[in-house]
């Protein structure tokens, strides 16, 4: 049973016991382990169980990464690195070859070139190769045909058109429908075509053709004839002149698709690092913005209290004017009355009489008039004096506001200083980023320029190779008893899923799985899924059984995730019942589907699967061993590379 946990040699390997290879009765590899290497790194690994190996866990962990690395290593043109690979500059592809031997590819990250080594290697390696490959498909020491040899397949043909045309095989094109993509495995192209286009249909349905039978093409000895030789050469010739239009499209002084990617690689790491800045500065910006803001309503409400104290100041000193002028014509009441002799005793000076003569009505009513002034005069100053202590603690406070009001005006004019000074640092930064971007669009204008011109030259290469054939007998369908089983196989796997689907039938001149009468590509993502890895399942349970081509090996990256049961599906309580597709999936892989699985999904396996079999969770926990397919302490400069 497989152990999982820290490797002692230290890497994000999960050490298991070493597994015997597999008695099959026809010629298969199996993948060993992959892994990065690179000095002063320390190494990614990834060990594959003999039977099924489950990757699954959080998003951007590098889960995708593992699958297109294996598809860069079995010959793909280019790998699409991710920040965490930086550093790394070997990868290491262990295979268990047909004849029981083992041999370790070795390929850089942007090499051109596969180094083979005769034996297990899994760290970074220094001796010279035992062999030497090339990843194009031009001359005899590649990849392609190193690989077809070891599986017994050199110099198998397949048809390229309707009139008896063929081409040798290549090892990518059986590799086409043995690992499956993310993308492939939702869209809507049949799982035997790359595309919608007419172009290259029947040469992939030749490959099917020949894992199905287990025979290629006859070899024709027939050389083409002047029509087909003109026809050829236009084609050719018209292919020749796009190429020179893209090349003349080409920054002279741009370097080559290598450079390039250099090129791109390290603009993307001063991108993250100009953002970072641009992020940092932008944040004092605003934290700076937002202090101003602060300040200038807190000055808003010192200039509203001013305001106000102002006007009541205004006002009390129109009141204190009217008390004064009141206690003015009191005065002048009451110095009038003493000098005319009102408020004296004696003869009247209004009517002369004496006091004898005078009546009692007579002399209050000069003392009344006198108490009266009196009283209002004491009563005017009594306000007069409260009114005066209201407007004194009015001008304290005034005095007190406009001081914190002159304070405030002094933080904003510093908030002010500071923001033009964030200001004037940040336009430099943007510039960067302007510049920075610029750079990075010509850079990728320039790579795609070059790849289409690689794809060209490809489509170029392969008219020269295949050259033209005369015309005769079309190329043989498959015939229908074999295409019968092929259904069959593909059904069981789903029956074993337990996904509810009958009369499943492959066509073969459509290259459409049907449901009925319904193609693939009329079902929604999640079954399409299901369906391609039905197919891929199915295509690999009737070869390895029945025929004996197939590499022996599938990978299929999330074939599950977007899949939902029917509403009516029952679950049940039982530990010991799977209750979902996805565990009567993964039980299947495991107990009886006779090649080696390699699965990659976002969801868990279910627990007995994740006891038995080869299963890695990437946690993207900095805290957690499995962090992800590399190290938690490789340099990250971004997120991974993940669907």
């Amino acid at each position: 049973m497989p152990r999982r946990g820290p490797s002692p040699t230290g890497g994000s390997e999960i050490s298991i016991h070493n597994c015997r290879l597999r008695e099959v009765t026809m010629p298969s590899i199996r993948l060993l382990h992959l892994t990065f290497a690179g000095s002063g790194r320390e190494r990614a690994q990834v060990v594959f169980g003999e039977k099924l190996t489950v990757i699954y866990g959080a998003s951007d962990t590098g889960k995708s990464f593992v699958t297109e690395a294996i598809d860069y290593m079995l010959g793909a043109r280019k790998l699409d690195l991710i920040p965490e690979a930086e550093g790394y500059s070997q990868i290491l592809l262990g295979l268990a070859l047909p004849d029981g031997s083992v041999i370790t590819l070795m390929r850089g990250p942007q090499a051109s070139r596969i180094h083979v080594f005769d034996e297990d290697v899994r760290d970074l390696v220094y001796r010279a190769p035992d062999l030497e490959l090339s990843v194009s498909a031009r001359g005899s020491k590649n990849i392609s045909r190193y690989l077809l040899e070891k599986l017994g397949l050199e110099g198998t043909l397949i048809a390229t058109n309707d009139t008896g045309g063929t081409k040798l095989v290549g090892f990518r094109d059986l590799l086409h429908l043995c690992l499956v993509s993310e993308t492939r495995m939702v869209s809507k192209v049949p799982p035997v075509l790359r595309s919608t286009g007419t172009s290259g249909q029947t040469a992939l349905k030749s490959v099917l053709k020949l894992l199905l039978i287990g025979q290629g093409e006859p070899v024709t000895d027939a050389r083409p004839n002047a029509a087909q030789r003109r026809l050829q050469k236009g084609k050719i010739g018209l292919l020749d002149e796009l190429i020179l239009d893209l090349q003349r499209q080409l920054d002279p002084h741009g370097g080559n698709e290598g450079e390039l990617a250099a090129q791109l690689h390290r603009l993307l790491a001063h991108q993250d690092t100009v953002a970072n800045s641009l992020r940092e500065i932008t944040l004092r910006h605003t934290a700076a913005a937002g202090r101003r803001a602060d300040v200038a309503i807190t000055l808003g409400q010192y200039d509203q209290r001013l305001a106000e104290i102002d006007d009541l100041l205004g006002r009390f000193g129109l009141l204190r004017s009217q008390y004064e002028s009141d206690l003015a014509r009191l005065a002048m009441v009451g110095e009038a009355g003493n000098l005319l002799g009102y408020f004296r005793t004696g003869t009247c000076v209004f009517c002369g009489a004496d006091p004898q003569h005078q009546t009692a009505e007579h002399d209050q009513e000069t003392t009344a008039l006198h108490a009266a002034v009196a009283a209002e005069n004491d009563k005017t100053r009594h306000l007069l004096s409260d009114l005066r202590l209201t407007i004194d603690d009015l001008q304290v406070q005034r005095e007190d506001v406009a001081g914190q009001r002159s304070h405030s005006a002094a933080q904003a004019e510093q908030a002010d200083l500071e923001i033009a000074r964030i200001t004037e640092e940040l336009l430099p930064v943007e510039h960067l980023a302007s510049e920075a971007m610029a750079a990075r669009s010509r850079v990728e204008k320039e790579l795609g320029l070059h790849q289409r011109i690689q794809e060209l030259q490809e489509v170029r290469d392969q008219l020269v190779a295949d050259g033209a054939v005369p015309g005769g007998r079309p190329t043989g369908s498959i015939p229908a008893g074999i295409v019968a089983a092929f259904d069959r196989a593909i059904e069981r796997s789903l029956q074993a899923w337990h996904v509810q689907l009958h009369s499943v039938s492959y066509d073969q001149y459509t290259a459409e799985l049907f449901v009925g009468d319904r193609g693939r590509a009329g079902h929604g993502k999640g079954m399409r899924a299901v369906l391609h890895a039905a197919f891929a399942v199915g295509l690999a349970d009737y070869c390895l059984g029945e025929a004996p081509i197939h590499p022996g090996f599938i990978i299929l990256d999330s074939p599950l995730v977007t899949y939902r049961q029917p509403v009516a599906a029952r679950r049940t309580d039982n530990e010991n019942l799977p209750d979902s597709v996805s565990d009567y999936f993964y039980r299947d892989l495991f107990h009886r589907f006779t090649g080696q699985a390699i699965v990659v999904e976002n969801t868990d396996p279910p627990a007995d699967i994740a006891q038995e079999a080869q299963v890695y969770m990437f946690s993207r926990d900095p805290d957690d061993h499995h962090f992800g397919f590399f190290p938690v302490g490789a340099a990250r400069g971004g997120n991974a590379n993940e669907s």
